[in-house]
């Protein structure tokens, strides 16, 4: 028993170690073609991933779009494009979400450099990460011009063809997405442009025909309210006896208001489709489109 306690506690020791470490918000990793790294950073957290090389080209898998408020991360790298940095700062803006990234870097011979991003508590977060490229260095040609047969870096070919056919699809897929959010982006433009001109026909529909009613109006109030009296308010037919009452017609905007009555001294019952007033073609009290009112 007394042998089991010191190495208890030995063990116990070594994996505190370890989780320490593992939670520390600096750190490095060596990646390699085929090699992925995690990078944990936290809402309200950048964390810089520093390269050997100057960064080229960043490809996150759900980056942010200003223009469409999707997207989980925001990725951006230091320097200018002519002359670029070797970090890149990765941020999130959303208190969840993985994804992942691709990091071309270097002058003369490009490296791509695979990553996990993770949405974590602040925590755990990562602040720093430095990326040590893992790949062995070029062998030098044999001086007596002889050749071993495998690739100038010791990469087998089988791997190296199976990389650059991965590089290859990872361009075709990014080149697609490109596309289509720019095909998104100009559709919903078009769109909001079409219903902005939308509002405006709308507005000038609207404008025009409220000057429309004002015009009749005034034109109305020009003209005035006229009474045309009528000589025969009253008229007998088949029992039936229809007056108007008062006597007259009222004339406002082009249009004739009367009242009437129809008096049924019959017995039995009737139904009327309309009434109509006549006015002979010699009248001068009304023009002679009220020919006949309905």
């Amino acid at each position: 028993m007394k042998v089991l306690r010191p190495i208890g506690v030995l063990v116990l020791c070594v994996a505190s170690a370890s989780i320490a470490r593992g939670q520390s918000p600096i750190t490095s990793m060596s990646l390699g073609p085929d090699s992925i790294g995690k990078v944990r950073t936290a809402l309200g957290i950048t964390t810089r991933i520093s390269f050997p090389e100057p960064v080229l080209e960043i490809v996150c898998g759900d980056l942010y779009d200003p223009g469409s408020g999707k997207g989980t991360f925001v990725a951006q790298p230091s320097g200018t494009k002519d002359d670029p940095g070797n970090d890149v700062f990765v941020k999130p803006v959303a208190a969840k979400g993985l994804s992942n990234m691709f990091v071309t870097t270097g002058k003369g011979k490009k490296h791509t450099y695979n990553f996990d991003l993770e949405v974590v508590p602040v925590a755990q977060a990562h602040r720093i990460v430095t990326v040590l490229d893992s790949r062995p260095l070029a062998t030098p040609p044999d001086s007596n011009g002889g050749s071993t047969g495998s690739p100038a870096n010791g990469e087998d070919p089988a791997a190296a063809l199976e990389r650059m056919k991965s590089e290859a699809e990872q361009q075709t897929r990014q080149k697609a997405a490109d596309i289509l959010r720019s095909a998104q982006q100009q559709a919903d433009r078009k769109i909001a442009e079409a219903e902005a001109r939308a509002v405006d026909v709308d507005r000038e529909a609207a404008a025009r025909a409220g000057q429309t009613i004002e015009k009749r109006f005034l034109q109305a109030l020009m003209l005035g309210l006229r009474e045309v009296k009528i000589s025969k308010p009253s008229l007998t037919q088949k029992k039936l006896i229809v007056k108007l009452d008062p006597p007259s017609v009222l004339l406002f905007d082009e249009k004739g208001y009367l009242r009437y009555t129809i008096q049924n001294t019959g017995e039995g019952e009737f139904v009327f489709g309309s009434v109509s007033l006549e006015i002979p073609a010699s009248s001068s009290s009304i023009p002679s489109r009220w020919g006949r009112i309905d």
